[in-house]
């Protein structure tokens, strides 16, 4: 992509954009086939070293036969003996491909026959269209230049594409007003608030468009993107396109974005001072819809912007063999100008976006960028083109981002990649894949190559731009040359922390993952919502997450009572802790594999107060829920309206008290971090500890007397200075409130439309809990582990807040 369009070979071809396949070269990577006619290849051309294109052979004009045979008869038969030969070259040397020894060449990359999925598909072009998917980090400073920049761009293209934004990050509503995108919240995130990439492949799955696409939220696209897409849709029927982007310090400032000429000046520009991001990352992905998965298995949940998931998703994508995979880096100008990564460097996420398994200083090691990653005013061009050369022995050196395993996105990114699926380290980039588009001198501007031997050289593309991360260096004194750095992860190296060293007080963020680092990122108004549970509820735990990512309630821990939940959840991005503090006088490995009615499981009932009581003393308020509750509406402002030290669900029936004999349902409450409370739980752990039964009953004799001798009214206890507040069914129903889950399919919200929650008690065992909740559509997890959405919105907060019985310990 480096040189002009008058640089490249020429070769015109019957049927116009046919495909190209026949006499494959070895004197590069890519197999080329000649056309019937050639005009003469431009100076300078050839083999290219370790570049991509094959030999190109002159031609001249023959003078004409003489003889019997006559001028049209000898060509026709020359034509006939030159086609035979062109084919058999062209299938002895894919048979020697496949026999070679080189490790990289024998990948399982599966053979794609030319005439399957390759030919003329032009009439799509009638209908094209094509959306943008993308998850901008947050429009705020130097962000906001660089994402609106970007906007710019697509909206640019013609035809105009549709762009939609995948989250709820700040400055989104503004940009969707202001530049009439769309909105797509319904995004799976981790617990720090980025977006994971397989529930973002989803909702690109989803698109009506002809061509769907995901583009990183600073990436700037021009009109030869859009003539790439119309090239592949027109010759291939399933495809997958990917390109590697260039990087520049800046853009030129004397030129407007709506000059006529800003395209072009920023396209030499770029050519000319920018680097080709050839170490693997990518930034724009590009599909038809209607065809096959990309696919086999389910994407495991990479993390957006951390690197690693674009490498896996192209491997297995290739791997898969259902579309044929190209790589357009070479034909359509990719931009993104070079920025800090304050989003990616450090421990603490929360927002999106960001460049793949980039680092800062890990783009070019050039002279940085300006704050807003502009050049000033009055430098223009020359002062973007000024920026002092750097050694390749620096950017070498700053690329391979130091202490991975330090550093907590990068480090799950890493781990997934190599623990699912069929990739290993190293393959994946564009390089791999199997059909390159190049710029030559067709009536198109671009030719199809087929890869003779994909990902063989780093170093394909360094004859043809100006600069890349990968061009080939001399080590110093000697005859090795390195062709780009070799990352050397393998799946052994990156094992999940589950508690931390012995010794070490303090390890980096998320290696693992505390209960103090996680609350401390997720913890609102001091208050945060738990759950306790083993790896044998982890089903019913992903359904309650997800019902959590509906409503946007982002304040969530869950205390693993196991090793293999705590790995389970960590690797999905959830808000995890080993919980390892509380087993005292139990039995922990019996906890583990607990049953609904066993021994086993009232133990594990007896764990829920323990861990709630390890936060109270800690200063937090905690709501506690079991998993087998659906939420309508998030119901913190209510509660803490009720002004008690502990306010909790009644298990009453309809024709009860709420605040009847052992009615006090253990399984939702919200519990203050005062005194009074704190001691409330340590005699609940106390008696429980010492009983056969759940914690339950203990609940109540704790709060309300034996005999409920501390009962206030209907549906109030007070006791050891302990305000109990016990909550409105008709707000927060139990099991068996008014038949509830007798309710037709489908009209249970309707009949009830009021509800802050519902519990699934009063029935035994998992099974009947899942068949209420499919039942209902209370299903928010699906067999790809990805959320599903409900068609229903989060209710609004209502204006219903019940009068304190007595006032709470802390008022008094």
């Amino acid at each position: 992509m480096g040189r002009d369009r008058s640089d490249r070979p020429s070769s015109r071809r019957s049927g116009g954009d046919n495909v190209r396949g026949g006499d494959s070269v070895r004197g590069g990577e890519t197999g080329r086939v000649s056309s019937r006619r050639s005009r003469p290849a431009a100076e300078g051309d050839g083999d290219g070293g370790g570049s991509s294109r094959g030999r190109v052979y002159k031609t001249t004009k023959a003078p004409a036969p003489s003889g019997p045979l006559g001028t049209h008869s000898l060509s026709s038969w020359l034509m006939f003996w030159s086609a035979a030969l062109l084919l058999f070259s062209f299938f002895q040397l894919r048979g020697q491909s496949r026999r070679l020894s080189d490790p990289l060449a024998r990948l399982a990359l599966p053979d794609h026959n030319l005439g399957e999925h390759v030919g003329d598909f032009s009439s799509r072009l009638a209908d094209f269209s094509f959306e943008i998917f993308s998850a901008p980090k947050p429009f705020v400073g130097s962000d906001k230049i660089n994402n609106e920049r970007a906007i710019r761009s697509w909206l640019r293209l013609r035809p105009m594409p549709r762009i939609t934004l995948l989250g709820n990050e700040t400055g989104y509503e503004e940009a969707a007003a202001t530049f009439g995108l769309r909105i797509e919240n319904r995004v799976d995130k981790n617990f720090l608030g980025v977006p994971l990439f397989n529930s973002m492949l989803n909702r690109a799955n989803q698109s009506t468009a002809a061509v769907t696409l995901i583009v990183n939220g600073d990436i700037l696209l021009f009109d030869d993107f859009v003539q790439t897409l119309r090239k592949i849709l027109s010759s291939f029927e399933n495809f997958f396109v990917v390109g590697a982007r260039y990087d520049v310090d800046a853009l030129p400032t004397d030129v407007a974005e709506d000059s006529p000429t800003y395209a072009s000046r920023v396209r030499a520009h770029v050519l000319r001072e920018g680097t080709l991001h050839t170490y693997g990352g990518m930034d724009v992905w590009a599909w038809n819809t209607g065809g096959p998965r990309l696919f086999d298995s389910a994407m495991p949940h990479f993390i957006f912007g951390r690197g690693k998931y674009d490498n896996w998703l192209t491997h297995e994508t290739i791997s898969a063999g259902r579309r044929q995979v190209i790589d357009v880096s070479e034909t359509c100008l990719t931009v993104h100008v070079r920025h800090d990564y304050h989003l990616v460097s450090g421990g603490g996420g929360g927002a999106t976006g960001g460049d793949p398994g980039v680092v800062p200083g890990a783009a070019s090691g050039l002279a940085p960028a300006t704050a807003d990653g502009l050049v000033p005013a009055a430098a223009g061009v020359a002062g973007a083109v000024g920026a002092a050369p750097v050694s390749r022995r620096r950017l070498l050196g700053q690329f391979w981002s130091e202490g991975k395993k330090s550093k907590f996105e990068l480090f799950i990114n890493i781990y997934l990649s190599l623990h699912h699926g069929t990739y290993t380290n190293q393959v994946g980039s564009v390089l791999f894949a199997p059909w390159k588009l190049s710029r030559c001198l067709e009536p198109t501007g671009m030719c199809l190559l087929k890869r003779v031997r994909p990902g063989i050289c780093n170093c394909e593309f360094s004859s043809f731009v100006s600069n890349t991360q990968t061009d080939p260096v001399v080590k110093n004194g000697s005859r090795v040359i390195r062709c780009g750095m070799t990352s050397v992860e393998t799946k052994e190296d990156f094992v999940i922390p589950v508690l931390p060293p012995e010794g070490v007080s303090e390890p980096p963020f998320g290696l693992p993952l505390t209960m103090e680092s996680v609350v401390e990122k997720v913890i609102i108004n001091n208050t945060v919502v738990l759950s306790a549970l083993n790896y044998g509820y982890r089903a019913i735990m992903m359904n309650w997450v997800c019902n959590m990512r509906h409503l946007g309630v982002t304040n969530f821990v869950i205390a693993a009572l196991d090793p293999r939940l705590y790995r389970y959840a960590y690797k999905r991005g959830l808000p995890v802790y080993y919980e390892t503090t509380i087993f005292k006088g139990l039995d922990s490995k019996l906890v583990e594999d607990a049953d609904y009615g066993t021994d086993q499981f009232k133990q594990l009932t007896k764990m829920k107060s323990r861990v709630v009581l390890r936060l109270l003393k800690s200063g937090y308020n905690v709501l506690w829920t079991d998993c087998d509750i659906v939420w309508f509406r998030n119901p913190l402002s209510y509660l803490h309206a009720q002004h008690a030290d502990l306010v909790v669900q009644s298990n009453a029936r309809d024709d009860e008290a709420a605040n009847g004999k052992r009615r006090i349902n253990s399984g939702f409450y919200l519990a203050h971090a005062n005194p009074p409370t704190i001691q409330l739980f340590e005699e609940i752990v106390k008696y429980a500890s010492r009983s056969t039964m759940s914690e339950q009953p203990h609940f109540w004799e704790r709060a309300c007397g034996k005999d409920g001798e501390f009962r206030v009214g209907n549906d109030a206890c007070y006791n050891a200075g302990v305000t109990t507040a016990l909550l409105n069914r008709q707000l927060f129903p139990n099991g068996v409130t008014d038949g509830i889950w007798d309710s037709p399919p489908g009209k249970l919200m309707a009949r009830f439309p009021h509800l802050y929650i519902l519990h699934a008690n009063w029935v035994k065992g998992a099974a009947a809990k899942q068949e209420r909740f499919e039942r209902h559509g209370f299903i928010f997890f699906d067999n790809q582990e990805l959320c599903v959405y409900p068609s229903w919105r989060p209710r609004t907060e209502e204006a219903v807040l019940a009068r304190p019985v007595i006032a709470p310990a802390q008022h008094r």
